[in-house]
């Protein structure tokens, strides 16, 4: 059974890195399919101490530092959203700056 999970995390995490790799229009589908594959790495990681017997702990941490990753996403996007306007990803460019 925890087999079965753990195909499926590397199953969602392809799915999530191909959603990263072609859809790059917009910052907030890059944010979302990133925080999918921390998601999916998070259920790989479960799975992978429950099927040894461990404790959640590394769990845990993994999931403060997952908060922390989006969080600074998130800040990332609104000063984005505040300077130039949108989050299309085509209106950036190093030489308007």
């Amino acid at each position: 059974m925890v087999e079965n999970y753990m195909l499926l995390s590397l199953v969602l995490y392809l799915g999530g890195f191909w959603v990263f790799v072609s859809k790059r229009k917009h910052l907030m589908n890059m944010l979302i399919s990133l925080e999918y594959l921390v998601l999916s790495i998070f259920l790989l990681l479960v799975m992978a101490t429950v099927s040894l017997g461990l404790d959640m702990y590394v769990g845990l941490l993994y999931l403060v530092a997952a908060v922390c990753e989006g969080s600074l996403g998130v800040g990332v996007m609104v000063s984005l959203v505040r300077s130039h306007g949108s989050d299309y990803m085509d209106s950036l460019s190093v030489l308007k700056c």
